[in-house]
């Protein structure tokens, strides 16, 4: 499965949102590249607003953000923005992330790869003047 959105403003967000929302009752993974500024936290933010967490913010300096659902339970949302290789990874036990089977979401995946089980969402966005690209692959 693969959808494109075009999306010319934050109310359209919602649209990818609802997308996301669905995909949530299977996958519980879900990793996100795009570059520095593209949108990537704000998406994360603005669907786990959704789902009932308050007070969102961006994991780049703490690399994992924990959260909590009253709908979804536990939630983590992880940056590998200052990760500088796969020893990092190991040692911040995000093994015992993964096979919690909680709702997790991944900032700058690329350090994270190999430890990821085959079955994740991944979302690419792309910035293009005013208007992101928002791909959703399964």
């Amino acid at each position: 499965m693969v959808n494109q959105f075009q999306i010319n403003s934050l109310a359209e967000l919602n649209l990818v949102v609802d997308e996301l929302e669905q995909l949530i009752s299977t996958q519980k993974i879900f990793i996100l590249y795009g570059d520095l500024g593209s949108g990537k936290t704000t998406l994360i933010k603005t669907l786990l607003q959704r789902l009932d967490v308050q007070h969102v913010n961006s994991p780049t300096f703490s690399i994992i953000n924990n959260y909590y659902s009253s709908t979804n339970g536990e939630i983590y949302h992880v940056d590998g923005y200052r990760i500088e290789n796969e020893d990092e990874v190991e040692n911040l036990g995000f093994q015992d992330i993964i096979d919690e089977d909680c709702l997790c979401f991944i900032e700058w995946p690329e350090k994270f790869l190999n430890f990821l089980p085959k079955n994740y969402v991944e979302i690419k966005i792309k910035v293009l003047d005013t208007q992101r690209i928002i791909t959703l692959s399964l």
